[in-house]
């Protein structure tokens, strides 16, 4: 489980940060475009937008990979004496959230599919729109292994 949970997390950070390289070569192209040739390079703009809209939610899978979310105090007045138990159930309860997300992110996708609409470029944008239901479900299944068994989590402030 471990080594799975591994080779994901290198396969998002390999592809978040070529989305981050391709909208810097965008923004590259489409300012040298505009300064030198008087004419920006069409949609790059907008393909920027979309590969940091990708290298961003990729970034909260890896977050949740690296355990490196922001911790609440919330309940631990409550859960102190039983910190362990505490984080089973943030995760559990992060989880549910997460895979809830990816099931509404995965309806939305499913109406530009059905659609096929292609409103900005001469293309269909679900592909690019898949990053949304992936994200979550990708978070939300981390999420579960974490809460089911702890033991693959990364070790954060202390706390395992």
């Amino acid at each position: 489980m471990s080594r799975a949970l591994i080779i994901l997390r290198t396969i998002e950070a390999i592809i978040a940060a070529a989305a981050y390289g391709v909208v810097a070569g965008l923004l590259i192209v489409d300012i040298v475009g505009s300064e030198i040739f008087g004419r920006s390079f069409l949609g790059a703009d907008q393909l920027a937008v979309f590969g940091a809209i990708i290298a961003g939610l990729l970034g909260l899978t890896l977050a949740t990979s690296d355990n490196a979310h922001l911790k609440t105090a919330f309940m631990d007045f409550v859960l102190g004496k039983h910190e362990t138990l505490a984080v089973r159930l943030g995760d559990a309860i992060s989880a549910f959230c997460f895979l809830g997300a990816a099931l509404v992110a995965w309806s939305f996708v499913a109406i530009f599919m059905d659609a096929q609409d292609k409103p900005v470029f001469y293309f269909v944008l679900w592909p690019l729109q898949i990053i949304l239901p992936y994200a979550f479900a990708s978070s939300g299944l981390k999420h579960a292994i974490f809460a089911w068994r702890p033991a693959p989590k990364p070790i954060a402030d202390g706390v395992h």
